[in-house]
């Protein structure tokens, strides 16, 4: 047997599996990715250091209609330690790196990115891979799903 057939014995056609659904971030400078809440998408903040998760009043209220009367505040401090009163929380369906979800959200009346806090990447199992500017979920719900079809084929050094 010479060097090339050796080469080729040593190389099998295996799938490739993968157990998550990767998803990027919109850029490589900010932790965002796209999301889809109340059906539609939206660019989401991933903030670890928000306890929970924030929403523009915009973005609720343009699909469905809410009764101020109906729900709480919560008081929250931000940046430089100021108080910041948020309305809710509100149930809403989102659908984050494959997991579908039905996740509290507090909403305030400000021009503010949709925030993903740790209580929704927690309840999601969210990886977040910063090299890579990628995040995935471990939730038993799509840890066993294969983002790639099954047809698809690689060649492998054994």
């Amino acid at each position: 047997m010479d060097v090339t057939e050796t080469k080729l014995k040593e190389l099998e056609v295996r799938p490739i599996l993968t157990q998550h659904f990767v998803s990027h971030f919109t850029n490589h400078v900010e932790p965002t990715l796209v999301v889809k809440i109340l059906a539609q998408n939206v660019i989401m903040l991933l903030d670890t250091e928000a306890h929970v998760s924030v929403l523009p009043k915009k973005l609720i209220t343009n699909t469905i209609s809410i009764t101020e009367k109906g729900h709480a505040q919560r008081h929250v401090k931000i940046f430089g330690g100021e108080e910041v009163a948020l309305d809710g929380p509100i149930l809403l369906d989102i659908v984050i790196c494959g997991v579908h979800l039905v996740h509290p959200f507090f909403y305030v009346d400000a021009e503010i990115p949709a925030i993903g806090g740790y209580d929704l990447l927690r309840a999601a199992h969210i990886v977040i891979d910063t090299e890579s500017a990628e995040v995935w979920s471990k939730h038993p719900d799509v840890v066993n799903q294969s983002s790639i079809p099954e047809n698809v084929l690689a060649a492998v050094q054994t």
